[in-house]
């Protein structure tokens, strides 16, 4: 969903330049990352098309479409009264207002998530679709609805990204997929999909966060985050079934010797 942020950026820089009003922008932004998930939904839920083929291929629309939309140019006079609420802090302490909508939409998810048949369908089908499509849930509507929501979501941190550093650009969040992926698996999401919190993830987001901004303290290169990014990315993957095969070890260990 990197490129559908970027692609967001894209079109409020170009509609910024046409003289689009701001807060007509903002909606439209959104809107678009609904159009953008349905796309890929529509490839995957009703068309059948293996999820990350489609992904990987729209990555690639998606970003060439911001690159016409903006080419090189980037779009930074944006109203004075957006950037300084998004770089901005509640009530002059040190959180930051971006906090604010995090904090909201994590609250959010995480009660649909945890608390609602929607967010058990959604577990069910992630953990086995045949299963849950026998237990009466439609899983190609919901897949459907899961991406126009990703992209709306995706969209809105585009536009949040733009503000946040002044500057709309083709290439905003270029790169961002390895250290979303490797947050969500360091969290506790399964690849295969059935299990994980939202918690995990929040807590996996702040430990990435903090160890890239130490590592720049230092002068780390960009390189090298990206190393250590892809260097987590790999444990994160080994980690759960390194774990897996040692408590089957036990079992087993412990079924013989009962024996």
């Amino acid at each position: 969903m990197a490129s559908v942020l970027g692609l967001s950026g894209a079109a409020m820089g170009w509609m910024w330049n046409n003289g689009f009003a701001i807060e007509m922008i903002i909606p439209m932004c959104i809107l678009l990352g609904c159009v953008l998930g349905a796309l890929n939904g529509f490839l995957v839920a009703k068309l059948g098309l293996p999820s990350l083929a489609v992904t990987i291929g729209t990555l690639a629309l998606f970003r060439g479409l911001a690159f016409v939309l903006l080419g090189d140019q980037a779009v930074s006079n944006f109203p004075r009264a957006y950037t300084s609420w998004v770089t901005g802090t509640v009530g002059g302490t040190s959180i930051p207002n971006l906090a604010i909508p995090l904090v909201v939409a994590a609250v959010v998810f995480a009660v649909i998530l945890q608390a609602t048949p929607l967010g058990r369908d959604i577990y069910a089908t992630g953990a086995s679709d045949t299963a849950a499509r026998f237990a009466g849930i439609d899983g190609a509507r919901l897949k459907f609805w899961l991406y126009v929501v990703c992209g709306a979501v995706a969209a809105l941190a585009g536009v949040l990204w733009s503000l946040r550093y002044s500057s709309a650009r083709a290439d905003n969040g270029s790169g961002l997929e390895l250290a979303v992926v490797a947050a969500v698996l360091l969290g506790g999401v399964s690849i295969f999909g059935g299990k994980g919190r939202l918690a995990g993830v929040l807590a996996a987001v702040v430990l990435l966060a903090t160890l890239q901004n130490a590592l720049r303290l230092e002068d780390i290169s960009n390189e090298a985050l990206t190393i250590v990014t892809g260097v987590l990315l790999i444990v994160a993957v080994l980690l759960p079934n390194l774990l897996k095969t040692v408590r089957a070890s036990a079992q087993r260990r412990k079924l013989q010797n009962a024996s």
